[in-house]
């Protein structure tokens, strides 16, 4: 190996024919230890610790043992806590975590970690293994504030995962009598959102008594629009067409242009034509230059007016069955954060 007559993977499969032809004293100890560093330069993290945990284990008087547990420890926190476990397909790096997870160090430093790793998971769509990371983490590491932020947390992933009963289990467990004003609101956010996927609407209005903000108006809007109603659900998106601030004749951003869309499509249902002639004057050819020019044209023009339906709707404009209108604007933060970033 030191004359690059070989490679560290062949160098890896001679030192495992010599591992198992040599056993019980010093030569096996470092050859335990050699080849474990091998595997983990050739990025086989798996295969590293198992033998490096064999070195520490089978030679625990050994006066060099303490070296070898702080060798993998100083390795997990390399793919735990500075991005090394990126390299790795988000299934392998979860494996080797849930093996090795005695190697996750106490305080801070766990709790960063365990928050890295719910992140990967989460943004490629492993919610259950994200959340049972959460779930472990709350049980077991946290109290206080801390505890109900990560509640927070995984009763997002739950409703994502559309287990709102679960979120709601989330909240519940992990409610504190005090905590700073913006975790409190996005707590009760997602406990209204959790309420409109269990169907249950007056409770979930409730929690959004006197609150005029857009996260509430876009709770408002998920669930009018579950409801298939129509003037709660135009009234609701006009104040979200304001609040983004589309401006009538300037240029729209998407999320205005989705919006102003939307709004099209509960006036058509509504069948608000009046409104519909105020919104095509207002907006039509500001929407003829966003990527949602031409379905606001089919919504709105006058032809269409009398002739458009649910169901013809539904066939299309993208998405008007799963509209979620306060779970898309956090799956939008998503895309540009992680998940530990939305409390």
């Amino acid at each position: 190996l030191k004359t690059k007559k070989m490679n560290r993977k062949e160098a890896a499969a001679e030192f495992e024919k010599l591992r198992f032809a040599w056993r019980g004293d010093e030569f096996e100890f470092k050859l335990l230890r050699r080849l474990g560093a091998l595997y983990m330069e050739t990025n086989n993290f798996r295969q590293g610790f198992r033998i490096l945990k064999q070195a520490a284990t089978h030679f625990r008087e050994h006066p060099e043992a303490p070296e070898v547990t702080q060798q993998m420890a100083d390795a997990f926190a390399e793919l735990f806590l500075n991005n090394g476990a990126d390299k790795l397909q988000p299934v392998t790096a979860i494996a080797i975590y849930e093996e090795f997870k005695e190697l996750t160090p106490v305080g801070v430093k766990g709790d960063e970690m365990i928050r890295n790793l719910a992140d990967r998971l989460v943004a490629v769509d492993l919610l259950l293994r994200g959340a049972k990371l959460l779930e472990n983490q709350i049980k077991f590491r946290l109290k206080g504030v801390d505890r109900a932020r990560i509640g927070a947390r995984l009763a997002f992933v739950y409703i994502m995962d559309k287990k709102y009963e679960l979120a709601m289990g989330a909240l519940a467990r992990t409610n504190v009598a005090s905590m700073p004003g913006p975790l409190k609101n996005q707590r009760r956010y997602l406990q209204t959102r959790s309420l409109i996927g269990l169907n249950q609407k007056e409770k979930a209005l409730a929690l959004l008594d006197n609150d005029e903000t857009i996260s509430a108006n876009l709770l408002r809007l998920d669930l009018f629009w579950k409801e298939r109603d129509w003037p709660n659900t135009t009234q609701a998106l006009q104040k979200i067409v304001k609040q983004y601030g589309a401006e009538p004749g300037q240029p729209l951003e998407d999320k205005q242009a989705k919006a102003i869309l939307d709004l099209a499509v509960a006036m058509t249902l509504a069948r608000n034509e009046r409104g519909i002639a105020t919104l095509r004057r207002s907006y039509g050819a500001s929407m003829k230059n966003t990527p949602l020019g031409d379905a606001f044209r089919l919504i709105a023009s006058t032809e269409a007016q009398g002739l458009l339906d649910y169901r013809t709707i539904k066939g299309k404009v993208k998405d008007v069955e799963n509209f979620q209108a306060f779970m898309t604007a956090y799956r939008e933060r998503l895309k540009k954060e992680k998940l530990s970033s939305l409390n």
